[in-house]
């Protein structure tokens, strides 16, 4: 019964840090299209550039026409 109790503490803490990992942010639409994207030619991008990658591009979309993408935080 012990076994069971460690095994579910280890995996509520699998959760926690995977949690963590994303600083609490949920990825967008335009952050799970550059993954895909990248995944589709060959190279690996990971959560943190292409959210780096979206917001550039959202703040490059402000600019230039006065409004976000819809649906990007």
């Amino acid at each position: 019964m012990s076994d069971n109790m460690n095994n579910n503490t280890q995996g509520e803490n699998a959760q926690l840090g995977q949690s963590g990992q994303q600083g609490g942010e949920k990825a967008d639409w335009l952050d799970k299209g550059i993954q895909s994207i990248g995944n589709k030619v060959g190279v690996n991008i990971g959560q943190k550039n292409a959210d780096t990658a979206g917001d550039f591009a959202n703040k490059e979309m402000k600019s230039k026409e006065g409004f976000n993408l819809p649906g990007v935080h």
